[in-house]
């Protein structure tokens, strides 16, 4: 009888060393041995692919591996269940006309005109076959990070919240998060309903950030001495904002693989298995 180990070793298998390699300093930074082979049986469970980044791993605050999917490696899975019937969803933006009935499963929601006023959150609705359509409603306030895609494409990225809670619950998807519901700050999550440890460390992620940015050290020692004292909320997420639209891009800054060192060294894997 095969044993949780012996499964685990069997989708580590399924990974050439190269491309455990790329995941251990990519998708899985910071993983140990044990939690590695963890994660990659579970991107084998799943059947998503950690090198696309359909399936990726964080660590929490207490050290906890946490195992994420994106919006699309979730409806991947819902896609494989025969009772799969489809998936709505939109933005509701301040001067739309919008009426949930949850009971029933009804949403009304007219769109006037393209000036619609400011994002309000979403809504999204999944199709069972042999069930009432499931639906969640987000709001915009609690998940807005406010930068990178969430400052050029927000009506996406709050879709992209609404989908994910409805498909995990239409389908019961348990064992994988939505890095939508938290906060990554120096490579640990944070839910993003846990204000006080979020603030915490976004003045630790600004402070050790501000090497990398290009700004003057008179600027820099300024915003050191902010921090240093009473900041408040608002003025705190501007100034993260400010930092992580500065910080050059991973690859550039020699921190990390970016998008076209990883495909470089795929292009190289491919090449070896052709041989």
């Amino acid at each position: 009888m095969e044993t949780s180990v012996d499964k685990i070793s069997h989708a580590v298998k399924k990974f050439a060393t190269e491309e455990i390699a790329i995941i251990k300093n990519t998708v899985a930074k910071g993983a140990t041995d044990t939690e590695l082979a963890f994660f990659l049986f579970a991107a084998s469970k799943y059947g998503l692919d950690p090198i696309k980044k359909e399936i990726w791993c964080y660590k929490d605050s207490k050290d906890n591996l946490i195992v994420f999917a994106s919006r699309d490696g979730f409806l991947s899975k819902a896609q494989l269940n025969p009772n799969y019937a489809g998936i709505q969803s939109c933005e509701v933006c301040e001067k739309d006309e919008y009426e949930i009935n949850i009971p029933e499963g009804k949403v009304t929601h007219k769109i006037t005109s393209f000036d619609r006023g400011n994002i309000l959150g979403a809504y999204a609705i999944v199709y069972r076959k042999n069930a009432q359509p499931s639906i969640e409603i987000v709001d915009f306030k609690t998940y807005n990070k406010g930068y990178n895609t969430w400052k050029t494409h927000p009506a996406e990225m709050i879709k992209k919240v609404a989908e994910v809670h409805a498909l995990k619950k239409a389908f019961g998807i348990s064992g994988l998060q939505a890095e939508e519901d938290f906060e990554v700050i120096n490579d640990k999550v944070y839910p993003v309903t846990d204000p006080d440890n979020i603030e915490q460390w976004k003045v630790t992620e600004i402070i050790s950030n501000l090497n990398y940015v290009p700004m003057s050290v008179h600027d820099k020692k300024a915003i050191e001495i902010e921090l240093s004292g009473k900041v408040s909320q608002v003025r705190l997420d501007e100034l993260y904002k400010i930092i992580k639209d500065l910080i050059p891009e991973p690859i550039e800054a020699g921190l990390n693989y970016g998008q076209t060192a990883i495909q470089k060294k795929l292009d190289i894997i491919d090449k070896d298995e052709r041989k």
